[in-house]
């Protein structure tokens, strides 16, 4: 088996859980594969650590403790890969493989994945494709950026 550790980028879209299934059946027969589910969390999604602002309050406020923040980021992956483990238990199947959840934030969905790649020794990358962006109807931003900051193949799934 040439690739042995597979990436699947996950944004809950149709053309994610596509290219989980196309991942799954590349690795899945081979117990020593391993596939990586990894859903990307924009950082400028996610609440300013300095200063930030709810419903309950009127006013924006800080949260002065790092450990609070810690807590709550982890929080937020911790329910993107929960999210992730339940399309991959539906996706499963006979496959043989090992399959990971994670969840990364990054700023750029394009720059978590390279980062991943890099960091996690990812032999190929399956990902859907929305051809949504500048070249659209071909193939769409992200898949775009990610074939231009990767070093492997990149397999996009419609």
């Amino acid at each position: 088996m040439y690739f042995r550790n597979i990436l699947v980028p996950y944004d809950e879209s149709e053309h994610a859980r596509s290219a989980l299934h196309i991942a799954l059946g590349l690795a899945g027969p081979y117990p020593e594969a391993r596939v990586s589910v990894v859903t990307v969390i924009p950082s400028s999604t996610l609440p300013d650590p300095t200063l930030m602002s709810s419903a309950a309050f009127d006013t924006p406020y800080a949260i002065g403790d790092p450990e609070t923040y810690e807590r709550i980021m982890e929080s937020v992956a911790e329910n993107a890969r929960n999210d992730a483990r339940e399309v991959i238990e539906e996706s499963r199947d006979d496959a043989q493989c090992q399959i990971v959840a994670d969840a990364v934030i990054a700023s750029s969905p394009t720059e978590g994945i390279a980062e991943y790649v890099t960091s996690h020794d990812i032999d190929l990358v399956v990902m859907g494709r929305r051809g949504l962006g500048a070249l659209r109807g071909m193939i769409g931003s992200v898949s775009f950026g990610v074939l231009r900051s990767v070093d492997v193949p990149v397999l996009t799934v419609k």
